[in-house]
């Protein structure tokens, strides 16, 4: 897979979780078309009664519709979207890594990563479907530990194999405020602790909550979903542009 198709598969991700977030407007829409052909229908054969019926529950539901008051009981879907997200992020940065440090080997490009010295056995050397580039890029991983989970190891890695600095911005801040979420929801019930504090403390300026509580359950709203994966997107693209920049013109890898 080349760094493209790795750009690509994480856009077709991202709108699966914007379209679970707008999962209840989808159920309302059908419903509300669905009884709304129901009334028609039944002034049509003048069965005027019981259109008035299906009417009124007609008209409940686009008040539900206008006033979103059905939005507070998702907040566990919310939260779980960004769960989502930064497990597609953790392993897009992953897949982009492998796939850049591949593509900078077999191109002959003299990078960090052309320097290592990585252990292969000889079975890793003689998997025909797997090109000796991509397992050096894979042992490179195993043999420095590298934690896609955690944006300062994501960033080693690319700065120490690939000579490529993401820096930090809003978007990188957004993207760890996000990391940090998504371990207490995973491990803490949402619950905000020291850890998550320290993690956030040092993420400014970002555009994702600028105010965060000292204690309490974190929830997002599904705005901050949106701006999650707008952050998370930017990064990857500016991830991609400087990659080509270093490395020159990285074509798709053959995968």
């Amino acid at each position: 897979m080349g760094i493209r198709q790795v750009r690509e598969a994480f856009a077709q991700r991202v709108a699966g979780v914007v379209e679970l977030l707008e999962f209840d407007d989808l159920v309302l829409e059908h419903l509300v078309g669905g009884l709304s052909g129901i009334v028609d229908e039944l002034d049509r054969r003048n069965l005027h009664s019981a259109a008035q019926v299906v009417g009124n529950r007609l008209q409940q539901l686009k008040s539900i519709r206008s006033a979103q008051s059905l939005r507070h009981a998702y907040g566990t879907i919310y939260n779980q979207c960004v769960v989502l997200l930064v497990s597609y992020f953790d392993a897009t940065m992953g897949d982009l890594f492998r796939a850049a440090t591949a593509e900078a080997l077999r191109a002959g490009h003299k990078l960090p990563a052309a320097e290592r010295t990585v252990e292969l056995s000889w079975r890793s050397l003689t998997q025909p479907s797997t090109p000796v580039e991509m397992v050096i890029a894979e042992k490179i991983v195993d043999q420095d530990d590298v934690s896609f989970q955690d944006m300062q190891s994501t960033r080693r890695a690319f700065s120490r194999n690939l000579g490529v600095d993401f820096g930090r911005d809003e978007t990188t801040n957004d993207v760890i405020l996000g990391q940090a979420a998504r371990h207490v929801m995973a491990h803490a019930g949402g619950r905000i602790d020291e850890r998550f504090l320290r993690q956030v403390a040092g993420a400014i300026p970002r555009r994702l909550k600028l105010s965060v509580p000292a204690s309490g359950v974190i929830q997002f709203e599904p705005e901050e979903v949106r701006q999650l994966a707008s952050s998370m997107t930017s990064f990857i693209d500016q991830a991609i542009a400087k990659l080509e920049s270093k490395c020159g013109a990285i074509t798709e890898a053959a995968g």
